[in-house]
């Protein structure tokens, strides 16, 4: 297989790779295709000038990430050509970093022989580097394609998800390897290649038993959420507004037949400024009153600070009597809510994209319900692992993600959103509570496993006891420093190399 492989033209080999590893990510369930997805690309790597192993990973990397996030084309809450202009952006510019990547690796292969040495701790690194900032986007990490394995993931509450990338990495060049040696040494690869697989379904099947619990010991505080499913368009949608107020209390009215302690509606559930519309606000608040079960609502906010006038995406807890706190978003969406660099140059604000416009909140709220507390952040939040363990931090029990997907339609975003929530859980140990307008809406418990769950493009109600939070990981006590210790290594190894060949 290898020689046949190797006879193949480079950008062949690299698009695989791109094709392998982009129909590994959800809804497909081809996880397995990362396990030895990249070694295609390996086999031009290993014998490329630095030109070209920028050239072929990069070729690669749009491969992928085109299968991947091609649902950023369909976005019906902008223009089409924007929408499609916004997907091809984000391709290639995700796909420079494998670019980056590939560049790296051949100057170390190509000097030392060592590339795929250091390969894991590069891949994870340049993983890390894309999450933060602005454009931040951890979306497409490769531990996404894995997220179907719940025993496999478990080891995220110590590595975060850049240990499951670590591990995929190592995988494919041991499979690699494994392929491409004597005899004698193909054995010993064998052996190591098995015993590498198994060691994190082992550790993951048995953290899994030993979080079996009785849901009737256990289970002491009880959540519902609504789901709507009403079309975005149609929210904002004048004639339609009092309509949508009708709709979301009389789904109250259904859902506090469950008598939960906490009832949660979507982002931007309402279309208004809810906490400043007291007409509105009145409503709602009477129907908690009545019912004594305090409500969780996506609104639009805004407050002057100073002389200026801001606005944020928010999520508001409303009790009884009148007695209210709200979160401001803090990591908005870039051209989504915001266009990057508007606050250097606020001419950009005048750039009509179909872009909320909000300004970022900067407070990780904790919300309080009968003596427990939690937390709540709003779609896009939910995909970065630092933001979310800063709730935790803040001794949140559990978390409430409350998202709006029905941009994106039937397309393979809500599928991919809601599976990456998964990861939160486990990384914490923590429930998490995941409300959609238009679906994915699920309630995951503290090992990741899907309690209840309502799927796209339905109307309906869940209800669940959850059991908070009782432990801190090491992640959420440690945070990212995996990922960091590969990051100093590698710059450690870097700096050998070229001091070495100077």
């Amino acid at each position: 297989m290898i020689s046949f492989l190797k006879r193949q033209s480079q950008w062949k080999l690299s698009l695989l790779s791109g094709v392998l590893i982009g129909l590994s990510y959800p809804p497909l369930k081809l996880g397995f295709f990362a396990w030895f997805g990249l070694v295609p690309l390996l086999i031009v790597l290993s014998r490329e000038s630095l030109k070209r192993g920028f050239w072929n990973g990069f070729l690669a990397g749009v491969g992928a990430n085109v299968i991947a996030v091609y649902w950023l084309a369909f976005n019906i809450g902008t223009y089409r050509w924007a929408a499609f202009l916004s997907m091809v952006s984000a391709v290639f510019y995700l796909a420079l970093f494998w670019g980056l990547i590939g560049f790296a690796f051949t100057w170390v292969h190509t000097r030392t022989g060592k590339g795929f040495l250091i390969l894991p701790f590069l891949w994870v690194s340049v993983e890390y580097l894309v999450s933060l900032g602005t454009l931040g986007f951890s979306w497409i990490s490769l531990a996404t394609t894995q997220v179907e394995y719940l025993p496999l993931i478990q080891i995220v509450e110590v590595t975060g998800i850049y240990g499951i990338t670590f591990w995929l990495i190592v995988l494919n060049i041991l499979i690699y390897r494994m392929v491409d040696l004597p005899r004698i040494t193909f054995k010993r690869t064998v052996i190591l290649c098995a015993v590498l697989f198994v060691i994190p379904w082992i550790f993951g099947g048995l953290r899994l038993v030993s979080m079996t619990s009785n849901p009737g010991d256990n289970n002491t505080f009880r959540v519902s959420l609504v789901q709507p499913n009403v079309f975005p368009k149609d929210k904002w949608d004048p004639s339609k507004r009092d309509w949508n107020f009708h709709h979301l209390d009389s789904l109250f009215v259904e859902v506090a037949k469950e008598n939960p302690q906490l009832v949660i509606w979507p982002e931007s559930a309402v279309p208004a400024y809810l906490r400043k519309n007291r007409r509105r606000l009145k409503k709602v608040v009477k129907r908690v009153t009545e019912t004594n079960i305090p409500l969780l609502t996506g609104t639009i906010d805004w407050q002057y600070e100073g002389d200026e006038r801001k606005v944020f995406n928010g999520v508001l807890l409303i009790k009884p009597a009148d007695d209210l706190s709200i979160f401001h978003k803090i990591h908005l969406v870039p051209f989504g809510e915001y266009v990057p660099l508007s606050d250097w140059f606020p001419v950009l604000d005048e750039i009509n994209l179909g872009q909320g416009n909000y300004d970022n909140g900067d407070t990780y709220t904790i919300f309080d319900v009968d003596s427990i507390q939690f937390a709540s952040c709003i779609c896009f939040e939910a995909i970065f692992p630092g933001l979310v363990r800063e709730f935790v931090r803040r001794d949140a029990k559990f978390l409430v993600v409350v998202v709006n997907d029905g941009w994106y339609g039937n397309t393979s975003e809500p599928f991919q959103h809601a599976m990456i929530c998964r990861f939160r859980a486990i990384e914490n140990r923590m429930p998490l509570v995941r409300c959609a307008n238009t679906g994915i809406s699920v309630i995951y418990d503290a090992a990741g496993r899907i309690v209840e769950k309502l799927s796209v493009n339905r109307e309906g109600i869940l209800s669940a006891g959850i059991s908070p939070k009782q432990v801190v990981t090491f992640y959420a006590k440690h945070g990212d420093i995996f990922v960091q210790l590969c990051l100093f290594l590698g710059l450690i190894f870097g700096g050998f190399v070229w001091f070495r060949n100077r």
